[in-house]
């Protein structure tokens, strides 16, 4: 071994690629007098000064990004290998291995068992005895997908040595994680190749990520339609599930930053925040007896109901006074004030004028007050009669809480109520099926669902007063219950992360994602006005409410009848009557 010429090669790598200074450097190798010696020289021969710390402290260092590993024989390299999963290597991290002789198959071995632990900055410096051959991997190219492809190379400055930047996988397949949730993810059917596309926002996200990166999709959805799925530190199930075992790259799907995804899965940089909030259901139907109501305010009614009440009493109080105060108000031989109270206010016309002045003087004042009241009333019923309005539905959360709707969400949802028992109490949790939050959506906007919330993005109740507007408009709450930062979900270890973190960020940079998000729903949150052309007849289930109050009276007119029939056997009943009845 060439131990000048070697350190040279070594120390020209360091000096050349492991360009920030700051970042310690571990230089580790077999405890015999050749390493030692190897390591010495290497040191010296630096240009550039640097922390650099031997094996005895590899320890002291949380986790290690620049490093250089000195093995005597193949074995000892093949037994070091496994190590590297360990947290205290970065992933993306630049690896020098320097070893003797070895042959063309442990070469391949070598780097095969980088690429399973998806280490690809690695670099092999194969000692001989005239100048050290330097290998290095990519593990896309034309004539291979994630395999590793050996590059031979003896000047150790080149720029190709460590892959920088992976940025073509040469139409290599990457296998996607999604499901069916519109408008983050649509699924569309098979192409005539066979290849399935995805389109939602998220969905062209992907796919402009797949054109730039020049790779294929190869969409993966989770079993069972499970959705989203519990995240577990073993055995997790739906979308967390495939990512966890490696049956997917990477997912999509709006997907939110949750500690107990992040504990079994890496995340990507944010690409959108949405807010959640509650989609409600719209408030009970009027029914036909309280569209009758509607045109006053309950102020309006209260006002009319004292002025009755308080004439009632005074009729009542009348009634134990002279017939000489009884003539000054009502009028001479008035023996119906009460009735022509009633018969003024809906229309009616009076048998006999009063022929005092002061009781004519109230007479006018009740049919000015009459007639406008009732000319409101009338102006505005016949809008009310055909209206198929509603009562005013929960527009807070903190009405919802008062209220006795029911909270439906899927359980991964209960963290933004776990301090909150009262809400849990109430909650319903929603079965993981085929595009879960829409069909609840489309039972809210029909009016199946009606007892209760649904936690929703912001993006689903656009998405469907957009695009399922047909089947009923759905309104939410004005306050968000939380911010939602979605981001992609990759296996634990990958390279894929920083890569498409880097073209993620040019996207967001060019304002696409604004753009696509805009296409796929309606957010002014507002339903589209219908334009009657002329107003439309009235039909029996207009006045429904009016032929209940015929109903009503006609009881009551029963009743009192044959209150009068009975009260000949019963003196204290026939008394009351004549009272009554008496001027």
């Amino acid at each position: 071994m060439n131990l000048g010429v070697t350190s040279n090669v070594i120390a020209e790598i360091i000096d050349t690629h492991y360009t920030i200074r700051q970042v310690p450097l571990l230089l580790m190798g077999e405890s015999n007098q050749t390493h030692q010696d190897l390591i010495n020289l290497i040191i010296r021969s630096l240009n550039q000064r640097r922390i650099v710390q031997l094996d005895s402290t590899i320890f002291d260092y949380s986790s290690w990004s620049y490093a250089v590993f000195i093995f005597e024989h193949y074995e000892s390299l093949k037994s070091f290998i496994p190590q590297l999963e360990s947290t205290k290597f970065d992933l993306f991290g630049y690896y020098t291995f320097v070893i003797n002789t070895v042959t063309d198959t442990q070469i391949f071995n070598t780097f095969n068992a980088f690429w399973k632990l998806k280490i690809i900055r690695t670099v092999l410096v194969v000692i001989n005895d005239e100048h050290p051959d330097l290998y290095f991997y990519t593990p896309y190219s034309k004539s291979s997908c994630g395999s590793p492809t050996i590059h031979h190379v003896r000047d150790p400055s080149t720029a190709q040595l460590f892959m920088q930047r992976l940025n073509n996988f040469y139409n290599c397949s990457l296998r996607l994680g999604t499901f069916e949730t519109p408008p983050f993810v649509r699924i569309n059917s098979a192409e005539p190749n066979g290849s399935v596309t995805v389109s939602g926002f998220e969905g062209d996200l992907v796919t402009t990520l797949s054109g730039q990166l020049n790779f294929q999709l190869n969409v993966v959805t989770p079993p069972d339609n499970g959705e989203w799925g519990e995240a577990r530190p073993q055995n997790s199930t739906g979308l967390m599930g495939i990512l966890q075992d490696g049956t997917a790259d990477f997912g999509v799907g709006c997907l939110g930053i949750i500690p107990q995804r992040n504990e079994i899965l890496q995340p990507g940089r944010p690409h959108y925040t949405s807010r959640i909030v509650f989609a409600v259901p719209e408030g009970r139907p009027f029914t036909a007896f309280e569209k009758l109501f509607r045109p006053f305010k309950a102020v309006v009614w209260f006002t009319s109901a004292a002025i009755m009440s308080a004439f009632t009493v005074l009729v009542l109080i009348l009634k134990f006074t002279s017939n000489t105060v009884r003539d000054f108000i009502y009028g001479n031989d008035n023996r119906t004030a009460f009735l022509n109270f009633f018969n003024v206010y809906f229309t009616g016309v009076l048998p006999r004028l009063p022929q005092r002045n002061f009781a004519r003087t109230l007479l006018i004042l009740w049919i000015i007050h009459c007639f406008i009241v009732r000319s409101l009333y009338q102006g505005s019923l016949f809008k009310y009669l055909q209206a198929e309005s509603n009562q005013r539905a929960v527009e807070t959360i903190s009405e919802i809480e008062h209220s006795n709707l029911y909270y439906y969400i899927f359980k991964m949802s209960e963290r933004f109520f776990q301090n909150n028992p009262r809400v849990l109490r109430r909650v319903h949790h929603l079965t993981p099926d085929n595009d879960t939050i829409n069909v609840q959506m489309d039972a809210l906007a029909t009016g199946e669902l009606r007892d209760g919330v649904l936690l929703v993005t912001l993006e689903h109740l656009a998405y469907h007063n957009t695009y399922h507007l047909d089947r009923g408009f759905v309104r939410c709450t004005r306050d968000a219950v939380s911010s939602y930062p979605m981001v992609i979900y990759y296996s634990k270890r990958t390279f894929l992360v920083r890569v498409l973190n880097r073209a993620i960020g040019n996207i967001e940079t060019a304002g696409l994602m604004n753009y696509w998000i805009r296409r796929y729903g309606n957010y002014h949150f507002f339903p589209k006005a219908l334009d009657h052309g002329e107003p439309q007849a009235l039909r029996n289930e207009h006045l429904m409410g009016c032929y209940e109050c015929v109903g009503v009276l006609l009881a009551i007119a029963c009743g009192i009848f044959v209150l009068e029939l009975v009260s000949v056997r019963f003196w204290g009943l026939k008394r009351l009557l004549e009272f009554l009845a008496n001027k």
